[in-house]
């Protein structure tokens, strides 16, 4: 749910935790996203040792 950008105060009501933090501890990265962020980051060293512009940022999202 929280991939599909539900904000973590609305899952701390789903789960019924009784604060955002606890909610926050069921949050795992979705392992479907690790290469790509892993892409991305080898992008923007790239980039950087070329003194290039960085490459546009995006926000793999996260999953519950």
């Amino acid at each position: 749910m929280a991939d599909a950008g539900i904000p973590l105060h609305v899952l701390q009501d789903i789960l019924g935790c009784a604060s955002v933090e606890t909610a926050h501890g069921y949050l795992r990265p979705d392992d479907r996203h690790l290469a790509s962020a892993a892409e991305q980051a080898n992008a923007l060293l790239a980039c950087s040792a070329k003194g290039s512009a960085k490459p546009a940022r995006t926000n793999p999202p996260r999953s519950l």
